[in-house]
């Protein structure tokens, strides 16, 4: 844990192996982390889900959209990665995309779009051969990575972001 608010689970780790049990460590971290929202969001009122996280940081409620947005976007970049190659992908504005009409449509909206966004992840995570997950993707800011990687940063991307809504609401992490 890290005493900074804006990265309480510390900086992205990579797998700890490349094998078929790392993917399913990542599938069930994925799933706890989506249950671990529902659980978190449940019984929310506009007060609560008005907090942010730290001064200046995104509140309870752009949190849970960002991370739904964000999951189904690593979603859409792993599956092209599956099957276009070379794959370079497409980065987003993350505030741009808060700042648009849809993230202010209630929590429940995220928390469907990270259920099913989750699902798919589950059946790739799960379904895809092992030899698969090598495969090179370029990042315009990040540069090359292969996709052992892309699936670290979206299992630390759910339990990241979860912390940080458990900072504002005075939970623990």
């Amino acid at each position: 844990m890290s005493a900074d608010p804006r990265f309480p689970l510390g900086p992205v780790q990579s797998l700890p192996t490349r094998d078929r049990p790392a993917l399913q460590g990542a599938s069930a971290r994925m799933a706890q982390a989506v249950g671990g929202w529902r659980q978190t969001l449940s019984g929310l009122d506009g007060a609560a889900l008005a907090r942010p996280y730290r001064p200046g940081g995104w509140t309870v409620h752009q949190l849970a959209h960002h991370t739904a947005d964000a999951h189904l976007h690593g979603l859409n970049r792993l599956r092209y990665a599956l099957s276009t190659d070379p794959y370079v992908i497409q980065p987003f504005d993350q505030d741009a995309w808060l700042r648009l009409p849809d993230a202010g449509l209630p929590v429940t909206v995220a928390l469907k779009l990270l259920e099913a966004a989750n699902a798919h992840w589950e059946a790739l995570l799960l379904g895809v051969d092992v030899a698969e997950y090598g495969r090179r993707i370029s990042h315009p800011d990040e540069g090359e990575q292969d996709l052992w990687r892309l699936v670290a940063k979206h299992d630390w991307h759910l339990r990241h972001h979860l912390a940080q809504a458990r900072l504002a609401l005075g939970e623990g992490i």
